[in-house]
């Protein structure tokens, strides 16, 4: 198989499910286009995010027309409305049995919400039972479409557009309980090198910070741009919470000082022995309603991969964020981290040669507090050749217990605790 770069190879489900006091664990691939595809053929024949098949120039005009988009979704597991989908920053998420693990088809988006990248990661609004996402739409003139598709029916509707002439990219969103918010950070791509330089995606874009960051602020019920703001240009993957504070909207995330970041997570630059920094810093933005955007530090703390309690804070004030550091030893994602941003206080779990992954929130049942709950987490075990599944207790953040995989799981990004699996639809 040629995979050469970034972390594109074939999605696989890993699921580890708690039945009895105990802990069983199944993987699976998830057998997408993008799978049969590449086992049909020994290569891949989609662009992915940061490796694309050869094609000779015929092949990339012909694309133009007739564009193969992956769906090889190997970033984020979720909920969507009446399935259990697993996504990339495409427009094609692909259902999946929770129990089995088995690929149900794909769970595709109305033609009325056109665009061939979106987001891996959706938002939920509890009150309004409504998820939103968005698809960016390349073209002359492109556009960033907020959608929104109602949880009981499925019904999928455009709640705003926004025009632009060179699209940024953008892993994710805010949303507070009235508002979805845009961030354009400056790296940017011209649409038709982005169709006809034969490079991969994220290749074709350029950082330029003399932009700046512009935000897009949305208001869901009319889906009016009811303000734009801008501030001196940084570079984020991950959006952690927003909220409303009187005329403010209050915008957490985890910025990085430009768009390098993406350079050091090459596979080539991974295997080396020079230094990863995989880490930025928790940042508020608060927008003004005079299109003021001011920046302030939450936390010295590297911190990346962030959770919180989201079933009850999102779009909520909230306390705690979970996120994975490299603060110990410098070496790569070597600790999870738990930021009291009330106290400005940090909590740690490290333990040598290990590697824990993304820090999933459970809440308990009736918990009055916050950080109520535990912490789950894949940890690869450089010393025993193998993963466990860490929990921490999230309110003392001291380990409860650990379950062993028989056999070492490789990094992924994202992932969710789904409460009900099994349940009938």
């Amino acid at each position: 198989m040629k995979y050469n770069h970034w972390f594109d190879g074939l999605a696989m489900l890993h699921s580890f499910a708690f039945a009895g006091g105990r802990v069983s664990y199944a993987n699976r691939y998830l057998r997408s286009r993008a799978y049969e595809e590449a086992m049909a053929r020994g290569t891949i024949s989609r662009g992915e995010f940061a490796t694309d098949p050869c094609r000779t120039l015929f092949q990339r005009v012909t694309s133009w027309f007739s564009p193969k988009i992956t769906d090889n979704c190997c970033v984020n597991v979720a909920e969507l409305a009446d399935a259990v989908v697993a996504l990339t920053e495409t427009r094609l998420p692909v259902r999946f049995d929770p129990d089995t693990l088995a690929t149900l088809g794909a769970w595709e988006y109305d033609h009325d919400v056109p665009g061939p990248v979106s987001t891996a990661h959706p938002h939920f609004d509890r009150a309004r039972r409504r998820h939103y996402s968005y698809v960016l739409d390349f073209g002359r003139t492109s556009t960033y479409r907020f959608f929104g598709i109602d949880q009981a029916t499925n019904r999928q509707s455009v709640v705003a557009t926004i025009p632009v002439a060179r699209p940024a990219y953008v892993h994710s969103f805010g949303m507070t309980e009235r508002y979805l918010i845009l961030a354009e950070f400056p790296l940017v791509v011209d649409p038709l090198r982005l169709r006809f330089s034969g490079k991969p995606f994220i290749c074709n874009y350029q950082w330029e910070p003399d932009r700046g960051v512009q935000f897009h602020v949305v208001e869901k019920a009319s889906g009016r741009v009811t303000r734009t703001a801008r501030s001196e240009a940084f570079f984020a993957f991950h959006h952690v919470n927003a909220f409303e504070d009187g005329n403010d909207l209050v915008v957490d995330l985890v910025a990085y000082r430009d768009a390098s970041v993406i350079d050091q997570l090459y596979l080539d630059r991974l295997r080396s022995a020079q230094p990863v920094t995989a880490t930025g810093t928790l940042t508020r933005i608060r927008i003004g309603p005079g299109g003021d955007a001011r920046r302030e530090r939450l936390s010295e703390v590297p911190v990346e991969l962030p959770r919180f309690d989201y079933a009850r804070r999102a779009g909520q004030r909230y306390r705690y964020v979970y996120g994975v550091g490299d603060e110990v030893t410098g070496d790569f994602l070597d600790s999870l981290v738990k930021l009291d941003l009330d106290r400005g206080t940090a909590s740690r779990w490290h333990e040598d040669g290990c590697y824990p992954g993304e820090p999933v929130f459970v809440e308990a049942p009736g918990a009055p507090n916050e950080d109520g709950g535990v912490i789950l987490s894949v940890v690869l075990d450089t010393r025993a050749a193998a993963s466990f599944l860490l929990m921490l207790d999230a309110s003392s953040f001291e380990e409860v217990a650990r379950a062993e995989s028989p056999h070492q799981i490789p990094f992924g990004f994202h992932g969710s605790y789904i409460a009900n699996a099994g349940r009938p639809k």
